[in-house]
């Protein structure tokens, strides 16, 4: 029997979730006063699993409409205190312990309770991402879960004049692990928020979330549109605002205009002065107009300042201690600042020793000091981690390149694009390639429009084909002919 002054109940919905509802629930059931599981519709053994678990279970006809299901496992509950968990959530032992731990504290005043959701990435060279939610909550009459997807609850917290309480206490969501489970669900959640914009075009949060969900698509031009929309509005939540200026950024940076995305940046560090997204972005537009200096001051910002706690949208989880410092890192390398770099490298590498992106730019600086026997062990390294083989190859196609025969790059380069064809970067050296074994204009020119047609937005390579494109044209100039040539260089992606 639990001891403790409040009760709280564990709210769940699920539809053919026997793969995965006993791994969620075994580590954390055992908290609870009670489990309410509200089933949609399985076909398969949920619910048998769910009982086993001494869940109470309730049949819900699925009507494409989250916040439906999970009003209807709030209103089963008898707790005072509401906590939800999705099947494909875990729950890792040191945070079951702090949950215990946050559960003997409750009590009747009113408070909502803020969770870090950790998002692997699809792919394992990918970095982990994390989103901020109100996972428990005291209950009040009028709270209710609004939305067809993305589901939020409303009125907002602070209407109610509950206090809003961040906690360290992280949940492991497991379900875009798998790239085709990932795109499948991304597909029924578009249709969700399509559904919810016919009803309500200027909803905020549907405005919001078709924006974030779109920005990653084809669709770059209507998630600009649905984000301008969206901060023009007269009443927007600061949360959407701070991450709906970095999305803006990010599309000027994927559009190939690091001068607006600057502008965008600045809009948002004028509402968020310390946002570390958009100090990472501002950083991004500067690497891109090739402002070295401007930055490494960002970077060094970014990094030195004191963190603020609030709510995320797929934030990147390890931003300060990771990702800004390995970019840091490259931009000291391209300033000629070698033994920065490589000490900022190490530094990195000491806390994130399988990192793949930090041993890859490492790789790219022994390679730049001609460093033979250092680059290999790097391509050494690099092919003993998960996901480490393209980047090897990258960086044994560019010594070839740049320091060897370039004839022994093809083939390697051939094997990377058929591993990767949606992958700009061995599109790149394949451009790269056809310029140092002296390949016809023309087949460059084809090779580096190949890499815009993944990557329109890419400003090295529009300098590259703008700078073949002039050779091209000098050489069939009678007077200066074969007097100009042109040999693009990848420059370093940790951007």
């Amino acid at each position: 029997m639990l001891s403790r002054k409040v009760r709280v109940s564990l709210c769940m919905i699920v539809r053919d979730e026997e793969r995965n509802l006993e791994a969620c629930l075994a580590p954390i059931a055992e908290l609870f006063d009670e489990i309410v599981i509200v089933d949609t519709g399985s076909l398969d053994r949920t619910k048998e699993i769910a009982r086993q678990f001494n869940a109470r279970v309730f049949d819900f006809e699925w009507s494409d409409d989250f916040s439906a299901a999970r009003n209807e496992s709030m209103r089963h509950a008898t707790g005072e205190w509401i906590f939800w968990l999705d099947a494909d959530d875990r729950v890792r032992p040191e945070h079951v312990a702090k949950l215990r731990e946050l559960f003997q504290q409750l009590d009747d005043r009113p408070r909502v309770y803020m969770l870090e959701t950790m998002l692997p990435p699809h792919d394992q060279v990918g970095d982990l991402e994390f989103v901020t939610h109100a996972r428990l909550f005291r209950r009040h009459s009028e709270l209710q879960w609004r939305g067809r997807v993305h589901e939020q609850l409303h009125p907002e917290f602070p209407v109610l004049g509950y206090e809003q309480v961040f906690t360290d206490i992280q949940i492991d969501h497991l379900g875009y692990t798998d790239r085709t489970i990932a795109e499948r669900k991304a597909r029924r959640k578009m249709r969700l928020l399509r559904m919810d914009y016919a009803v309500d075009p200027n909803d905020v949060s549907t405005l919001f979330h078709l924006g974030m969900a779109l920005r990653h698509s084809p669709y770059t031009a209507e998630a600009k549109s649905h984000l301008l929309r969206l901060i023009k509005l007269p009443i927007v939540p600061r949360v959407c605002m701070r991450f709906a200026y970095d999305a803006l950024a990010h599309l000027a940076l994927k559009a190939g205009n690091p001068h607006e995305a600057l502008m965008f940046v600045a809009h948002g560090l004028a509402l968020f002065p310390d946002d570390e997204q958009l100090l990472l972005s501002r950083a991004t537009a500067q690497y891109n107009l090739e402002d070295y200096e401007a930055a490494g001051r960002t970077l060094e910002q970014l990094i030195s300042a004191p963190p603020v706690q609030h709510m995320h949208f797929t934030s990147l989880a390890h931003l300060r201690a990771k990702i800004a410092p390995v970019m840091l890192g490259t931009v000291r390398r391209l300033q000629g600042r070698y033994a920065d770099s490589e000490a900022i490298f190490h530094a990195v590498l000491r806390s994130f020793p399988d990192d793949n992106t930090c041993w890859f730019n490492l790789g790219l600086l022994y390679l730049d000091q001609r460093h033979k026997t250092a680059t290999q062990s790097v391509i050494d390294r690099l092919q003993g981690l998960p996901g480490g083989d393209a980047s090897a190859g990258l960086l044994a196609s560019l010594w070839h390149l740049r320091h060897g025969d370039p004839a022994l790059a093809g083939p390697i380069i051939d094997r990377l694009i058929a591993n990767e064809p949606r992958a700009p970067r061995p599109r790149m050296l394949r451009a790269e390639f056809l310029s140092r074994t002296k390949a016809t204009f023309d087949a460059q020119i084809r090779a580096l429009r190949d890499v815009l047609r993944i990557e329109p937005g890419d400003l090295e390579t529009q300098r590259w084909l703008e700078l073949i494109t002039q050779a091209q044209e000098a050489a069939q100039q009678p007077a200066s002919a074969g007097s100009f040539a042109a040999s693009p260089q990848i420059a370093a992606a940790s951007v």
